[in-house]
């Protein structure tokens, strides 16, 4: 059910059971970067996200059980990440009769991401973030957003938040599709657990 396919970027689009799996053969071959999303969501975790800009608005996505509305980020293009990992939802393995999930995540403490896009259900820094020269309430089409399918939900006159750097400890997200420009690890993770 899951496909592959290169455009301007690498692109890796496959179902929840998959998407880690995707997301370590990009890495493996080195591709530029990844398209990653998932009717299910994922989970999106990382010790700490620093960004040289931040903008974010109401988005959309079209998921299992229907429409949900979403947050919807872009960063600037000199984005890092120190660690990072990626959990799929448990799925039930008939053959064994239990269920699992897939991991990937890389302890790398300077992970170059480039620029990220990010649609998720929730998006949290628990320990509190830091940003620069925010502004709050500007008009969508003034933040630099587009109306495209990539920006699904986007209203042109509708609430978005910018600011001029981010620095988000602990972050943690229910993510259904992300978008990295660039994707540069010395370690790579990849595994099976299985749940309850």
């Amino acid at each position: 059910m899951g496909r592959t396919r290169l455009g301007r970027f690498a692109a890796v689009t496959v179902p929840a059971t998959l998407l880690t799996a995707g997301l370590g053969v990009a890495m493996l071959q080195g591709m530029v970067g990844a398209v990653l999303s998932s009717a299910d969501g994922f989970t999106l975790n990382s010790d700490r996200i620093t960004s040289d800009g931040l903008k974010a608005r109401t988005g959309a996505a079209n998921v299992a059980g229907g429409n949900q509305a979403t947050i919807y980020a872009e960063t600037g293009a000199n984005t890092n990440a120190s660690g990072i990992e990626v959990v799929t939802p448990d799925v039930t393995i008939p053959l064994l009769g239990s269920k699992a999930h897939l991991e990937v995540a890389s302890t790398d403490t300077t992970i170059a991401l480039g620029s990220v896009g990010l649609n998720a259900k929730t998006l949290t820094t628990p320990n509190g973030a830091t940003l620069g020269t925010t502004t709050i309430g500007v008009a969508q089409s003034e933040a630099g957003f587009a109306n495209t399918a990539a920006d699904s939900g986007y209203v042109a006159d509708g609430f978005a938040l910018t600011s001029s750097s981010a620095d988000l400890p602990n972050v943690n997200a229910k993510a259904y599709a992300i978008t990295l420009q660039s994707l540069a690890l010395d370690n790579l993770s990849l595994s099976v657990a299985l749940g309850n």
